[in-house]
């Protein structure tokens, strides 16, 4: 099923309708879909915002969310109140609206007001001017730093099926972005030897995969604080780690996340912009062992 058809379907009659007559080459460039209740219908397309005349309506938003939950939003609700839905394809849906919080957790999101369809691609090769970090000597645990829209997803999917070619991978795939399982089976080209655990937190999805897959790599996305004792505990086994991090600024990204004790194992972290297209390397930094590449590279994009 191609992306266009992947989005249309989860999207209520009247959108669908005037989303129908863009070209499907508009779509591989697609980023975004937002719906803003009251507002007007908005495109993200390969960086630039374009606004189609159409008002979104209530009764849009709830329609949207009914067919994106097939009309049982109550078994996503785990999903809803983390404040986004994947759907088949990987393509996350985010919500926003009214948080119920009790005991300081979010239980659930309601009166919702607006969702933001960010559309998943697989576009191979995207990786091949970050490869040659990972593979310097080895395989080198490498952290790839970005703002959202940068394309880390889609480069680090694209590093799963080169290292699943030749090495034994498993992907954490925490929020089903990745790989796009379905009933078991990823939507992904994402390596012969790999292997997915989805919808699992890394704390959890990491354990397991070290006691079941025996891996050679792990690759996980978007880490937090909290990940890091899970990561270390992969390292202290052997097994190399390629993960990605929210962040504008190297430094900065690894004080947040508490990386002092952790960082010298990382051979490589590099930091990824939008500023000439999705995947643009703004800087590299080396902290464990030397390679034979320079400090910082020069600007590129896949």
């Amino acid at each position: 099923m191609t992306t266009k058809r992947q989005i249309l379907e989860n999207l209520p009659l009247e959108i669908s309708k005037i989303l129908e007559n863009i070209l499907e080459s508009t779509f591989e460039k697609m980023q975004e879909i937002r719906l803003r209740m009251g507002r007007q219908l908005m495109l993200c397309v390969d960086g630039d915002i374009k606004t189609l005349p159409h008002i979104v309506t209530r009764e849009e938003i709830e329609k949207c969310l009914q067919i994106i939950s097939g009309c049982s939003v109550y078994a996503f609700l785990e999903e809803i109140k983390n404040g986004f839905i994947t759907i088949n394809g990987g393509h996350r849906i985010g919500i926003c609206g009214r948080a119920v919080v009790q005991n300081g957790v979010v239980t659930n999101i309601k009166s919702i007001s607006g969702i933001n369809i960010r559309i998943a691609h697989q576009i191979k090769g995207c990786a091949n001017k970050i490869m040659p970090y990972i593979l310097d000597k080895g395989i080198g645990n490498t952290l790839i730093i970005s703002p959202p829209q940068c394309g880390k997803t889609t480069i680090i999917r694209d590093v799963a099926r080169q290292l699943g070619e030749r090495f034994k991978v498993s992907v954490i795939d925490e929020r089903g972005e990745i790989c796009a399982m379905s009933a078991g089976e990823p939507q992904y080209d994402i390596g012969e030897m790999t292997d997915v655990i989805d919808l699992c937190p890394k704390s959890i999805g990491i354990e397991l995969m070290l006691r079941s897959m025996s891996p050679e790599v792990i690759i996980t996305d978007e880490i937090a604080d909290c990940d890091i004792s899970s990561l270390k505990r992969a390292l202290s086994c052997g097994v190399k780690i390629i993960a990605t991090a929210h962040g504008d600024n190297i430094e900065n990204t690894l004080k947040r996340l508490k990386t002092e004790d952790l960082i010298n194992e990382f051979s490589s972290v590099i930091l990824l912009s939008n500023r000439k297209g999705a995947g643009t390397i703004e800087e590299v930094k080396h902290y464990g062992y030397k390679t034979n590449r320079q400090r910082n590279c020069s600007v590129s994009n896949y």
